[in-house]
């Protein structure tokens, strides 16, 4: 048997008696039957974790996990929901709120304890992960911290001005979230919405996508911080609740590093949309240059063509007339030797619009590959 202690609160006593039944075999077990007295108890002595029921009177489980949410005691405490609705707008308001996990009623005994085997060990990790963090810099970090934080801000900024895609903003954002030393995620707002750290359906997502047409710029919620800009969210999954200094210092850090993300993606943005404008110039200048092409081409071609069917003819003709003209064959042999003179002119002068047809296929190349460069 763990000797880790599961709080179970439910208004049914029902409910309360079945997850006992559940798991008294292996966590020691204490209940309570509304949100207030789980406010109470978890203040006087916090548990392991949490099971909170989401339809009580008086103060929802929703109500519950926020409220325990903002006491050091309770912040980062394990809390699963437990719910009769099943809904992806149930389980994202469960995350809003701060749960760790949310399961569904009728409750499947193995899951409920896999559930509950995840969130404690996590737990454990974290505060491991944390004690050792603390141990090893604590001393190190308190006179250096400040000016380091500031000295990442200030290579932020340098390095996101070679920075050209949107994406990458949010890249930049997210690393030096983690030379802080904090979880994050990022969603650039727009058309299409670029996904950091998170993917479309995640509930970081969908808590970033709605937290998009929120009034505040940033919120907390226990370890979990949100900041709004124009052009896009941030969420910190672990914030340091427990240590006031750091916690505010960095909160402002993230105001700061919210507005630079915001004045450059907005730079790209424009220079993007000039980009697309010169793209459509560039195409719309080809389009008519290859309509020009093609007519002035049939034109040349049908103009050659017509001037040689009548040199031809004339010649012919000529050739006809000759002897009815009384010519001696000297002045016979002079005006056909003209007339073939100027078919051999004719001849070159198909060569010259040749020469011009390859000229203008020359300048649609170096056109196309304007265009190319600006994609």
């Amino acid at each position: 048997m763990s000797d880790k202690t599961i709080m179970v609160v439910d208004d049914l006593e029902s409910n309360r008696t079945l997850l006992q039944m559940i798991l008294e075999d292996d966590f020691n077990i204490i209940s309570c039957d509304s949100g207030s007295a789980c406010l109470e108890l978890v203040e006087k002595s916090p548990p392991d974790l949490i099971l909170l029921d989401v339809n009580m009177p008086g103060m929802t489980g929703y109500e519950v996990c926020t409220e325990l949410r903002k006491h050091t005691k309770s912040a980062i405490l394990p809390i699963i929901f437990v719910s009769a609705m099943d809904n992806v707008e149930e389980r994202l308001a469960g995350f809003e709120a701060g749960g760790n996990e949310y399961v569904t009623k009728p409750i499947d005994p193995e899951l409920l304890v896999s559930k509950i085997d995840d969130c404690l060990s996590h737990q454990n990790e974290f505060k491991q992960a944390k004690e050792s963090a603390n141990d090893a810099m604590k001393v190190a970090m308190e006179a250096m911290t400040s000016s380091s934080e500031l000295g990442q801000i200030i290579e932020f900024v340098k390095s996101s001005q070679n920075v050209t895609s949107l994406e990458g903003i949010g890249e930049r954002f997210c690393e030096i979230a983690q030379g802080f030393g904090l979880s994050s995620a990022a969603v650039i707002y727009g058309n299409p919405t670029h996904y950091i750290n998170c993917t479309k359906d995640s509930m970081e997502a969908r808590v970033l996508t709605k937290f998009q047409n929120s009034k505040d710029s940033i919120v907390s919620i226990g370890v979990r911080t949100m900041v709004r800009s124009n052009s896009m969210g941030l969420l910190i999954n672990d914030m340091p609740i427990d240590d006031d200094s750091r916690y505010g210092r960095l909160k402002d850090h993230l105001m700061v590093l919210s507005s630079i993300c915001d004045g450059r993606l907005l730079t790209i943005k424009k220079s993007l949309s000039l980009t697309d404008q010169r793209i459509d110039v560039l195409s719309r200048i080809i389009k008519m240059t290859e309509e020009q092409v093609k007519v002035l081409t049939h034109k040349l071609a049908e103009h050659d063509s017509t001037t040689r069917s009548v040199m031809l003819d004339m010649i012919t003709e000529l050739e006809a007339k000759l002897f009815s003209l009384g010519l001696d064959e000297d002045q016979e042999e002079q005006l056909m030797s003209l007339a073939y003179e100027a078919s051999e002119k004719l001849d070159k002068l198909k060569g010259g619009v040749d020469e011009l047809e390859q000229e203008l296929g020359t300048v649609l190349e170096g056109l196309y590959e304007v265009l190319n460069s600006n994609k």
